[in-house]
C-alpha cells in the first residue's frame, strides 16, 4: 500500500501493482509505504486512511491465475497460504483443477478485500489490462501532481517467466475458469 498526499494505492497481487508503485515513486509524488515491513498487499479493513481517494487494480481472472502460477513456480509455493498450500502443482492444469474444485471464485473475493463490495467500493478500479492510463487517470483523479511521462517510461516490472513456465489453456479449462469466476468477470467487465 502507498499512501499518497492525496490518496492511497492498493497493491492487489498480481495485477501490476509492482509497476504501479514504481511508477508512482518515479514520478515525483511523495508517498509513505504501508506497513514499512511485511506483506505490501495491505486489504482495505487495514486502509490508515479511509478519507483519502483510494484506488488499485484488478485482472481478468483467467490471466491472473495464469500469472499467480508461474509466480509461484518462479519464487515457489508458500505453505503458510492456505491456497498455495491446497493446490499447488508444477503441472499447470493440475494447479487450475485444483483451484476451481477446492476455492471456486477465489480471484473474486481475494479483490473483495481491496476493492470492497458493490454498492461500498473504493474510489477508482482500474484495470491490469490499461494499467498505464488507468494508472494516469486515477492519480488525475485524485488530484495529485505528478509527472505523467515518468509514468509511461517505466519498464514492465515483477514479470513471470512464461519462458520457463509455459501455461497453456485448453479451452476447456479456459471456460471452467470463466464460469467459478462468472461474478467476477461480470462485476469488473470483463465479459
Amino acid at each position: 500500500m502507498l499512501i499518497l498526499p492525496n490518496s492511497c494505492f492498493l497493491h492487489v497481487p498480481k495485477t501490476g501493482g509492482t509497476w504501479a508503485k514504481e511508477a508512482i515513486k518515479a514520478s515525483g509524488l511523495k508517498y509513505e509505504e504501508y506497513p514499512i515491513e511485511g506483506d505490501p498487499h495491505i486489504g482495505l479493513e487495514y486502509c490508515p486512511v479511509p478519507e483519502k481517494f483510494q484506488f488499485a487494480f484488478v485482472r481478468h481472472p483467467v490471466e491472473r491465475y495464469r500469472s499467480y502460477w508461474q509466480y509461484k513456480m518462479g519464487a515457489g509455493w508458500d505453505v503458510n497460504n492456505p491456497l498455495d498450500r491446497d493446490c499447488c502443482s508444477t503441472d499447470f492444469h493440475q494447479f487450475i483443477h485444483n483451484v476451481i474444485k477446492l476455492y471456486p471464485g477465489v480471484c473474486g473475493r481475494d479483490y473483495e478485500q481491496f476493492v470492497g463490495l458493490p454498492g461500498d467500493e473504493i474510489d477508482f478500479i482500474g484495470k491490469f489490462e490499461n494499467l498505464i492510463e488507468d494508472l494516469i487517470f486515477a492519480l488525475h483523479k485524485a488530484r495529485e501532481e505528478f509527472n505523467e511521462e515518468n509514468i509511461r517510461s517505466i519498464p514492465p516490472k515483477n514479470v513471470s517467466d512464461k519462458i520457463r513456465f509455459p501455461a497453456k489453456y485448453t479451452s476447456e479449462l479456459k471456460d471452467a475458469v470463466r464460469k467459478v469466476e462468472y461474478y467476477t468477470l461480470l462485476r469488473f467487465g470483463y465479459e
